[in-house]
């Protein structure tokens, strides 16, 4: 049973890259809701791979690198490629051309910058030691969750405002060079992974889960977007506050 249970987290994080490979392709094919929604389940095998390491106390070396390069892929470049998707109607371009390339198509590929910087935080990651309890520079998976609640709220919200902000060229390549920056920032984050089930080693983690259940409950598919918002701002005040306490 040891042999099986040390290949479910490398399994989970294996599917979590076939999840963003597939999304990629989706994108480029024009199906944005499909592709996002895989992507939510990518996600979710992040979520899943890391606490079944944990519980199951199978971590290994390996799986630290594959949980990275996975989240390149399903939280960098699979994003990337939603955006481009996005930004090209935008601007009027239905195709990119590699003969002459006019400013507009290299606006549009801005958004590639994402995948570039978050493998740059993610080796940065795995080469130093993280915090206790936290780390430093927005991770790449809030980036995915963002980026994939767009169509998910243009296809059951259209009239919300993140939807009109995202049809904007501008809102995307702001976006595209805001969070890459964050993502390679010093930004300290507290970290909200389990840590088994008890309350007293998990009741910050409990109380952002609740935080995020109200939010969903109260603007549904949009509270995706603004869920990672909250998260930022808690996570950043809550850092803080534990870090001043050591001192």
């Amino acid at each position: 049973m040891k042999s099986i249970y040390r290949h479910i987290p490398n399994t989970l994080t294996s599917l979590n890259l076939f999840c963003g490979s597939l999304s990629i392709m989706l994108a480029f094919q024009g199906n944005l809701l499909l592709s996002a929604y895989l992507l939510l389940i990518a996600f979710h095998f992040d979520i899943f791979d890391g606490l079944s390491a944990r519980l199951l106390k199978v971590s290994s070396d390996i799986g630290k690198e594959l949980d990275s390069l996975a989240d390149v892929i399903s939280f960098g470049l699979a994003p990337a490629a939603l955006l481009v998707n996005l930004i090209m109607p935008a601007l009027d371009i239905s195709k990119i051309s590699l003969r002459a390339f006019e400013m507009r198509e290299l606006l549009v590929l801005i958004p590639f910058i994402l995948p570039v910087f978050a493998a740059i935080r993610l080796a940065r990651f795995n080469i130093r030691d993280s915090m206790m309890n936290g780390f430093m520079g927005v991770p790449s998976p809030a980036n995915g969750i963002m980026v994939l609640s767009i169509p998910l709220i243009a296809n059951n919200h259209p009239d919300s405002f993140l939807v009109h902000w995202f049809n904007l060229p501008g809102v995307i390549i702001a976006y595209s060079i805001i969070v890459s920056l964050l993502m390679v920032s010093h930004i300290p984050l507290y970290s909200f992974k389990m840590k088994g089930f008890k309350w007293k080693a998990n009741k910050y983690t409990y109380s952002f889960l609740a935080g995020i259940a109200v939010i969903l409950v109260i603007f549904g598919y949009s509270g995706l977007f603004l869920s990672v918002v909250f998260y930022l701002v808690y996570g950043f005040i809550l850092a803080l506050l534990l870090r001043r306490k050591k001192v």
